[in-house]
């Protein structure tokens, strides 16, 4: 087995995961980049491959199994698993808006795909991350932190995980295992700021008195938690906002 550490980044194709990836390459990290659409990990991973091993892995977050039988390809393909870092934002329409605006068929659907999710791929994760003194960590939403209008349903499961990851640090801790939450409310060139559109991406910088942050603000304190200079620290919930909230 390899003295190289392994990374795991679930839902790593977006732009947060991309940067972790990027910057995990440069630090010696061997990185297993996980997504849904074959075409999308492919073309990040050939396009990070110069800077180390990194390997792209097709997973349905929908599936039962798929949580189980991502670890196991990955812990097949390298041997060992020294991280895993969750950067998972599927979710079904109608969970955004005000409440009576959102659809009660899609309630049960969006808390199986997110802390159902994390739950799943920490479960399958334990063993190997309990081998090398490993660490788990969940992006998650300011929403499950900070109270706002139209978030009610994205807060509650967001505020599920990091209940999940709170409890879940104790225990693990037992294992030599460490878990933190990274929460993030608005993230200049993410998805997500696509969708809210550049007049409301606007009020959030005039309101973050460090500025917005980006991707690579995110990175670096993800992977520091990954590292050996944070073996003491766990069950951290931390928020990058640029001062929007605190």
């Amino acid at each position: 087995m390899s003295d190289q550490k392994v990374l795991l980044l679930a839902g790593g194709s977006g732009s947060i995961g991309s940067a972790i990836a990027r910057q995990a390459l440069a630090h010696g990290w061997k990185v297993a980049l996980h997504g849904r659409t074959p075409e999308k990990v492919t073309a990040l991973v050939t396009g990070l491959s110069y800077l180390g091993t990194v390997d792209g892995f097709i997973a349905d977050v929908w599936e039962e199994e798929a949580a189980e039988s991502l670890i196991a390809e990955v812990v097949e393909q390298y041997g060992r698993l020294d991280a895993v870092i969750d950067c998972v934002s599927t979710g079904p329409l109608g969970i955004t808006g005000l409440l009576p605006e959102t659809a009660p068929e899609t309630f049960g659907d969006f808390l199986n795909v997110s802390v159902g999710w994390v739950e799943r791929l920490a479960l399958a994760s334990y063993g190997f991350l309990a081998t090398q003194g490993g660490t788990f960590i969940a992006l998650v939403s300011d929403a499950g932190i900070y109270a706002a209008a139209r978030q009610s349903l994205i807060g509650a499961a967001r505020a599920g995980t990091i209940g999940f990851i709170r409890n879940f640090a104790v225990e693990a801790a037992r294992d030599g295992i460490r878990a933190h939450a990274l929460s993030t409310s608005f993230v200049e060139g993410s998805d997500s700021a696509i969708r809210r559109g550049s007049e409301r991406m606007a009020r959030a910088a005039r309101k973050a008195g460090l500025g917005l942050p980006s991707a690579d603000d995110i990175a670096p304190l993800a992977l520091f938690l990954c590292s050996d200079g944070a073996s003491k620290i766990t069950g951290q919930v931390m928020s990058v906002n640029g001062g929007m909230n605190a």
